[in-house]
């Protein structure tokens, strides 16, 4: 059957030889169009074009995969009709290697084929989002480490001292991140970075007057004080309209008459002058009055919003002079520079690890594309790109207005438009452009909708009006509402005549008219049901959702897909859709089932929340450190161990002093005569699984774990078993994913699925509805996009919008730039910058206008009925704020519009602007589904069962209880303890400590301060003493590692390699002799391979020589030659409860003891420094020693510690007890 095009998907189909501009409305077979012109182009143009010469772009694998199919069905359609045809058959074959693909596989293929333009090593893959989120962290965490221990870090320590909040750089550090984000929507985010300094670059207060962000803030304000003048002669027509306000109407007069002249200011002293001016005097009393009353309050209050925007526009912009603000630019000036250096320097550390790993993300591809296709420099294409661009006829690409500008650069490198001809083929909807927050960039779609014209032309665009999915009635309640909500100003569209929607299915006959059903939280007729859910606003609008799916049940009706003939509505034609459905819509599947009306929620949280992946999980913590309390007492409550509330006491009552876990390995070992049947058989499968970590992939010790406890028969046999089995088997594909990573070992793993549930990287629970069971879904609107439903319930409307992006003393806008609250640490204060009201205010009204976006995809899901809930916590007041405009063609104000807090406060005023067609009032108690009555009788038996409880409660026993929930938990530290440390870790975490104990914010500790030198000038400098070079101005190496700490791996590489025995044949006395002994051993580790180029160009021999020239050095010589010295040994050994892990520079054996020795190269003035340092680390090491070489009853002990210090050339004595 041959499909009727319209005039407008004609020309969509037909047009050639340009760029073409497509502005598909919703629901206008945008799909359809699309294929039929790849048809059309590869087997009716003449000549064809293969299809292996189109690049066609959609937004994700499956449109493209479902693209592919289309064409390839229509290719075998016309196949049949001509057997014998070649091109037909020709382009059959192609079809499979066709580039119908998403950006990111594109990106991918360009990458793959051109990697050696990068010198990129073509092994790499692309990163799972968690191990991403690790190596950002760890990279974070280094740089930051890096800066804390440079030594010209004032800049940097003045930003962290100013801007960190609570006792660490937290925040801070997610300024750097956040930064780097934005960064990678940039098409070169080096040279982005680097151009956030320009308007700080700002040279006088003269040229910030000038500049584009403060003319913005001038014409903002123009506008709210334009809206203020028509709201203030609103008010003024009704006072003069209504008997007995004249006298409003003559102080409402006196008040517009304040706002004369103001077309003429100019700049934003000007604005400044000119609302400094504006001074509202007090409005008349009228004493007797006895029109209507509602009117006189309506005045009144019409006239106090309008004196409250001017003085919100004078606090917030005009508050300081123009002096004083550039002032305020030039103290934030060391501030954000000093954050731009961090996030280039972050930026390159990122790129060093990903590049070392071989691990990329996708925005890394698309950006590795770009650089392949455009040279950075004079930005036009390369070579590469001008041949893809001779293979390519045509490039298509789908859903353009989620395109983002790296995207945009990439495809226009390798379209013809720098021959001058056309041949891009764009189609999208920028009125569903809802994914910004994945940096899309609908900007891109209107610069380009604004200048290509309708007529015939080189760049046109066409617009397809027609919807051929929904209801006339559907259409007309969207196209209502978004006339009066969606403008160029807020939403980036003028919803006119151009943007509607218009009828293109037909429909048999019924009546389906969309409904607003707002709940009053203030309502005392439903206090009782409000009473009854505890006030919890989502159960109580799920009562009300519940209650109309009821009435639809009973006598809805919808039309057949097949048939074309009304039916009866089931339960699978209903969708509720909702901004978002993290906790909102497990609240109301449970009230919709409770109502017994089966319901799905389609998330992608939960997962990790899930009872059998909780259990599992703990158990991986405690086999990875069983010194966890909780992890401890979870697996011991679950069906692995099986023990109740009364033996967990038990088990905390038999092992007083230390923590709980503690307390159950003792009782798991039958310490004390502790016996506990299921306790033994547990520590058996325990023993055999910790016993297995070290060496086992995690996916494989899942298995174990799993067979050996019978979890996974258990968690079978619980109710919806077959879902619970699926989330164990994702775990399982997880672990398996996780060993593909950069990372190892079941400590990472743990870290690894910390970070999913921190960043809600969650895989939503296993997915158990098909897509033909008879259940209403529930799901977030972004995940609605694409599909349609016969019935639309859009839900949780009186919920505020996400305004997190704007709360952080950070805001950041991809053009105007970092806007910082103005911070002083001392004193602390906090003061708001004009800059960042600026920036915070463009960032709102962008989100505002995406949140208007989703409202118009939500409204655009329904086929037949729409049904809109919400609730507001007062209906009263929230009516009397509202402001419908009744004007044709005339969207409410803008002021009411940008205020908008929820989508209740868009579609209230909206419908108020049509008093003839819609009704906007509050339901009422009926309208509410009760509960079962069985789950009703339940809830209310305990809450009795509860109070009668409490009443009879002993006051003494309630006393102790009180006390006993006061108790601070003792051993809080050791839930983070790892199963293994090593030496240094141990080290640096007693700094912490000890840092982290003192009263004192800003004293740094002192592991922050190894490595460090002060400062002396070359002239003043002992090259005997402090060694030739300048060591505090050394740069990093390319790794991005201190050369500082290179010398001191390089020192310590030497005198393991460096033969001491020799010693005893030559005058350690002599400067000659050992001078000549320093270079030849050196020369000969160099030719033998022992040592690098750079270690040995690192290595001062002078240090050795002074080594070599000391007593201990001769001591040492003496033990090599009897063969008792032993260099650079490594050990584990227990330690309270933990692995610890090291390695010994050197120690030997004289007189029956051992005498250790530690080589240190820290810049340090004092030995005491060294000693407070590391007499830990040394304590340890002995203790290992004596347990190795305590034997058969004999104890030989490392009573003499020794550090040896090549910067301060002594050795240094920590202990020497000579015990009898």
């Amino acid at each position: 059957m041959d499909v009727k095009w319209t005039s407008e998907q004609k020309k969509v189909i037909d047009l050639r030889d340009r760029d073409i501009l497509v502005s598909a409305a919703a629901g206008s077979g945008k799909t359809a169009v699309l294929v039929e012109r790849i048809v059309n182009r590869i087997c009716v143009d003449n000549p064809p074009v293969d299809i292996d010469r189109m690049l066609v772009v959609t937004f994700t694998k499956a449109a493209a995969a479902e693209m592919r199919e289309r064409v390839s069905r229509a290719i075998d359609s016309l196949k049949e009709q001509k057997p014998d045809d070649e091109n037909l058959q020709r382009q059959s074959t192609l079809v499979h290697n066709a580039l119908i693909t998403t950006i990111d596989s594109f990106c991918l293929f360009v990458v793959q084929n051109n990697f050696a333009q990068l010198n990129l090593d073509p092994d790499f893959r692309i990163g799972d989002q968690a191990e991403l989120k690790l190596m950002l962290k760890d990279a974070l965490a280094q740089v930051f480490e890096d800066n804390y221990a440079r030594e010209d870090n004032e800049a940097f320590i003045n930003l962290i001292d100013t801007y960190s909040k609570g006792r660490n750089d937290s925040a801070v550090r997610q300024m750097v991140e956040d930064i780097y984000y934005k960064a990678g929507s940039s098409s070169w985010p080096r040279k982005w970075m680097n151009s956030l300094l320009r308007l700080y670059d700002i040279k006088s207060a003269k040229q910030l007057e000038d500049s584009e962000i403060i003319k913005e803030i001038v014409d903002y304000s123009r506008v709210l004080l334009e809206e203020d003048v028509q709201e203030l002669t609103m008010a003024k027509d009704l006072a003069s309209a209504t008997p007995g306000l004249e006298k409003y109407a003559l102080t409402l007069s006196e008040d517009i008459a304040l706002f004369d002249g103001m077309a003429d200011v100019t700049g934003y002293v000007g604005m400044q002058e000119f609302l400094n001016k504006i001074s509202f005097g007090r409005i008349a009393v009228i004493r007797k009055f006895d029109g209507d009353e509602k009117k006189k309050e309506r005045v009144k209050s019409m006239r106090d919003a309008a004196k409250k925007k001017v003085d919100g526009i004078k606090q917030k912009y005009f508050g300081m002079s123009i002096e004083l603000m550039y002032e305020q630019l030039e103290s934030q000036r060391p501030f954000v520079k000093e954050l731009i250096r961090l996030s280039l320097e972050f930026y390159d550390a990122m790129e060093a690890v990903k590049t070392r790993k071989r691990v990329f993300d996708f925005s890394d591809i698309e950006h590795f594309a770009l650089r392949i296709l455009v040279d950075e420099q004079t930005l036009k294409p390369t070579e590469t790109a001008r041949e893809f661009s001779k293979h390519f006829e045509e490039i298509m690409i789908d859903e353009y207005q989620d395109s983002n500008q790296v995207q945009e650069d990439i495809l226009t490198a390798i379209s013809r438009e720098h021959q001058g001809a056309g041949n891009m083929f764009m189609v999208g909807d920028v009125k569903q452009s809802i994914y910004r927050f994945r940096m899309a960039r609908p900007e891109l779609f209107m610069e380009k909708y604004n200048t290509y014209t309708s007529d015939d032309s080189a760049h046109q665009r066409i617009d397809l009006h027609k919807n051929f999915r929904s209801r006339n009635e559907v259409l007309d309640f969207t196209n209502d509402i978004f006339y009066k909500i969606m403008a160029a100003d807020l939403g980036n569209v003028q919803y006119d005549d151009d943007a509607a929607l218009y009828p293109g299915a037909s429909y048999p006959e019924e009546t389906m008219r969309p409904e607003l059903l707002l709940v009053d939280y203030k309502d005392e007729d439903l206090s009782e049901i409000i009473e009854d859910e505890d006030g919890d606003k989502v159960q109580i609008e799920a009562l009300l959702i519940a209650n109309r799916i009821r009435s639809l049940m009973e006598n809805g009706m919808v039309t057949d897909k097949k048939t074309g003939q009304l039916r009866a509505v089931q339960y699978r034609d209903i969708v509720i859709l909702s901004r978002s459905v993290a906790t909102w819509g497990n609240t109301v599947a449970a009230v919709l089932k409770d109502c017994d009306i089966p319901a799905h929620v389609e998330s992608n949280t939960g997962y990790f929340s899930s009872y059998e992946i909780q259990v599992i999980l703990s158990m991986l913590r405690i086999l990875d450190n069983p010194l966890q309390d909780i992890p401890m007492a979870a697996v011991l409550a679950s069906p692995i161990v099986g023990m109740d509330d009364e033996e967990l006491a038990q088990i905390r009552s038999a092992f007083k002093g230390v923590s709980f876990a503690q307390a159950a390995l003792s009782a798991m070992a039958g310490e004390n005569g502790y016996e506990d049947e299921k306790l033994k058989a547990f520590a058996l499968v325990f023993e055999r699984l910790r016993g297995a970590v070290a060496d086992t992939p995690i996916h494989e010790l899942l298995y174990m774990m799993l067979d050996e406890t019978g979890f996974y028969r258990y968690a079978s046999a619980m109710p919806a078993g077959k879902r619970r089995r699926q989330n164990i088997d994702m775990l399982i594909e997880m672990a398996a994913a996780y060993e593909k990573t950069s990372y190892k070992g079941l400590f990472h793993f743990v870290r690894y699925i910390d970070i999913q549930q921190k960043y809600e990287i969650d895989y939503g629970e296993a997915d158990t509805a098909g897509e033909n069971d008879d259940v209403v879904r529930i799901m977030t609107i972004h995940k609605s996009k694409g599909l349609e439903f016969p019935v639309v319930f859009v839900s949780g409307l009186g919920k505020g919008f996400n305004t997190q992006d704007t709360k952080s003393d950070l805001v950041i806008h991809e053009k105007l730039g970092l806007g910082l609250v103005e911070k002083t640490k001392s004193p602390r204060t906090k003061r708001p910058s004009l800059i960042r009201n600026e920036i915070e205010s463009r960032i709102k009204r962008e989100n505002l206008g995406e949140e208007l976006r989703v409202l118009y995809v939500a409204l655009t899901r329904a086929k037949e009925k729409i049904i809109l809930t919400g609730g507001l916590s007062n209906a009263q007041k929230s009516f009397e704020k509202y402001r419908g405009n009744v004007n044709a063609n005339q969207p409410i104000s803008f002021g009411q519009r940008e205020g908008a807090g929820c989508y209740l406060d868009w579609i209230i005023p909206a419908m108020l602007s049509y008093p003839d067609k819609y009704t906007v009032s509050t339901v009422d108690a009926t309208e509410f589904a009760a509960r079962t009555a069985m789950d009703m009788a339940a809830n209310d038996i305990s809450k009795a069962q509860l109070i009668g409880h409490i009443s009879a409660a002993d006051e003494t026993k309630a006393k102790e209880l009180a006390e006993e929930f006061d108790f601070e938990y003792a051993y809080a530290s050791d839930i983070t303890k790892k199963s293994k440390y090593s030496v240094s870790e141990l080290k640096h975490d007693s700094m912490v400590e000890k840092y982290d104990s003192t009263e004192r914010e800003a004293e740094r500790p002192k592991f922050l301060l190894e490595e460090k030198e002060t400062y002396v000038p070359d002239f003043a400098r002992d090259d005997e003493a402090g060694g030739a070079s300048n060591e505090s101005k050394e740069p990093k190496n390319a790794a991005g590692v201190n050369h500082g700490a290179l010398r001191g791996t390089a020192v310590h590489r030497v005198m393991e390699c460096l033969d001491f025995k020799s010693l005893c044949d030559i005058d350690t006395k002599d400067h000659v002799a050992v001078s000549a002994f320093v270079k030849k051993s050196m020369d000969e580790m160099l030719k033998k391979g022992l040592i690098t180029d750079d270690m040995y160009r690192l290595t001062r021999p002078k240090l050795i020589e002074q080594f070599i020239s000391s007593d201990v050095a001769a001591r040492m010589a003496q033990a090599d030659k009897r063969g008792d010295l032993y260099k650079e040994k490594p050990f584990v050994m227990d330690y309270e409860g933990v692995l610890v892990q090291g390695i010994i520079d050197v120690f030997w054996l004289e007189n029956d003891k051992i005498v250790l020795l530690d080589y240190k190269t820290d810049r340090v003035n004092a030995a005491k420094e060294l000693i407070d340092r590391y007499s830990t680390q040394l304590k340890l090491y002995a203790d290992a020693l004596g347990r190795i070489f305590s034997i058969d009853g004999k104890s030989i002990q490392a009573d003499e510690r020794l550090i040896y210090s090549f910067r301060l050339q002594q050795t240094i004595v920590t202990c020497r007890e000579y015990k009898k």
